[in-house]
Formats: structure tokens, sequence, C-alpha cells
């Protein structure tokens, strides 16, 4: 029997263990020399990544795609980031192939009903070495029509089998303090800090490295073991040369 380590071992990095979100990889894109000049948030609910983007680069063009009856999108009020906003059938995305070089997508995947369909479709558009970065969910309870969860091993197996190849995987809040953030109310304040510091669980797994002197990259492995959600950082593989 493979461990989730066998499994991973490669795409679990070993630089730092801190919790992040799919603004670590959003922050990494654009502070890239070379950063995309075009981005496309798949699931973009409100639209709000666009001034996320936009803080980095104030010409980039940013496009967010939703289905019609996302209660998040519909929700968006008018602004210039809804009015860049296209509407799809949740599988066929509205663009070229091989045209774009960015897709971002924030909490998206634990509500798509077809995720196979869809990775395939965000391979097709992608730029050869194009990126596809987000997080999405392993241990989260029913929010917002969702569908599935996934476990690193589970995502790794869908993005490779479309065609890209999953780069890195990085821990978000434990999936403890998500369960617990349903079970009394998620609109209790004192979660929302969960997501700006370390959540309780990956705080005592830091403790536990500290005292047993683990590698960095084995505690990502624990904290990705447990996490409610994951950040990811996938690539479109470019031609040889």
């Amino acid at each position: 029997m493979s461990t989730l380590w066998e499994l991973m071992h490669d795409c679990i990095p070993d630089d730092h263990a801190r919790q992040v979100t799919s603004r670590y990889y959003l922050d990494e894109a654009m502070r890239s020399p070379r950063a995309p000049d075009r981005v496309v948030d798949l699931g973009c609910g409100r639209g709000k990544s666009a001034e996320l983007f936009r803080t980095h680069d104030s010409g980039v063009r940013w496009v967010g795609v939703d289905i019609r009856d996302s209660p998040e999108a519909e929700a968006a009020q008018r602004t210039g980031a809804r009015d860049s906003m296209v509407y799809f059938d949740g599988v066929n995305l509205p663009f070229r192939s091989a045209a774009v070089p960015l897709v971002y997508s924030h909490q998206v995947f634990e509500h798509v009903a077809r995720p196979r369909e869809l990775l395939a479709e965000v391979r097709r558009v992608l730029r050869p070495g194009g990126l596809f970065i987000g997080s999405t969910s392993q241990f989260e309870p029913y929010h917002s029509f969702s569908l599935w969860n996934y476990t690193p091993y589970g995502f790794r197996v869908l993005v490779e089998d479309a065609g890209l190849t999953l780069e890195e995987i990085r821990p978000s809040i434990d999936g403890v303090t998500l369960i617990m953030r349903t079970y009394h109310g998620s609109r209790r304040k004192e979660y929302g800090r969960f997501w700006r510091t370390e959540s309780p669980l990956n705080t005592e797994i830091d403790a536990w490295a500290r005292k047993s002197k683990r590698e960095t990259a084995l505690v990502n492995l624990r904290k990705l073991t447990f996490c409610g959600q994951f950040a990811f950082r996938a690539r479109k593989p470019a031609p040889p040369g």
C-alpha cells in the first residue's frame, strides 16, 4: 500500500510549512518576471480576485467566468469586475485553444459537477507552459451546493489525467477547524482569523514539528493529510525546446 508521501513527495515543498490560501500562488505568479498579461478567474463569483490581480498590475486583463445561476455570481454588484464576467455551461470555456496564460480557481472545484471535463477544458485554453492555480477542499462540510471533497492525491490524479502537471501543493486551513466552524455556525467571527493565521490543528502540528525536529516537507505532509483546504500550482507542459 502506497503512502501519501510516496504518491506526493515530488510536489510537497520543503521551503516552509506555513498555512496558505490560493492568494499565495496568485501573488507568486504576478511577482514573476514572466507575470501574465491576461488571467481568467474560473468560478469567479463576486469577482473579488480582479482587485488582487490588479494590485500587482493595473493593466492586467481580468476575465471572470461563472455559471449563470451561481448564487455568488448573482450577488455580484455592478462593478468593473462584473462587466468583465462571462457565463458558461459549467464545462465548455468560451476561449480559444492555447490562448490563456493563467487560470485561477479559488475554492471552486468542490462545486463542479463534471471536474474531469472542466479540467480538460482548462488544459485546452492554457498556453503551453501556462499556469493553473487555486485551491479546493478536502475536509469541508457542505456549503453553497458543494458536491465533492478531494484528497491531495485524488486531485493530482484528476489534474494529471487532464494532461496538466501538478507542480506544488500546500496546506490551507485545517479540516477540524472547518468542521467546528460549520458545527458552531459559520457566522461566528472568531473562526475568520484562522484564514489569516495558522489554524489550531496546524499550530499543534507546528509544535509537534519543533519538538521532534521534523523536516519541513514532512510538516507540510502532515498538514496536508488533515487540511480542510489546500492550494495548488499546476502547469500545461510546454513542447520540448
